[in-house]
């Protein structure tokens, strides 16, 4: 058994979380879900089991900071870093 499907579970929900999305994941071998848009685990099969999971979709949330902004607020802060760096230095 290799950490692969607990990996890709554990991306599936960091991205339920970032866009504030419900998400239902079907894995053919590895771990289906349902999640809602914090990360919850409302239901699931493990790893190597076959059936079917049956839940109820969660609604959405509004749109969280990264589903708005995106990798441009990354960008600003690092700008807005870089920026009290050179001032900082400039001063000494």
């Amino acid at each position: 058994m290799t950490s692969g499907p607990y990996q890709h579970f554990a991306q599936a929900r960091l991205r339920s979380i970032e866009e504030g999305l419900p998400l239902v994941r079907a894995a053919n071998s590895g771990i289906s879900a349902v999640i809602d848009p914090f990360g919850r685990v409302l239901a699931s099969l493990p790893l190597g089991v076959e059936g079917v999971v049956d839940a109820e979709l969660p609604r959405a949330i509004s749109p969280p900071l990264y589903a708005r902004f995106g990798d441009a607020l990354f960008l600003i802060l690092t700008l807005c870093a870089v920026v009290a760096t050179l001032r900082l230095r400039s001063r000494r």
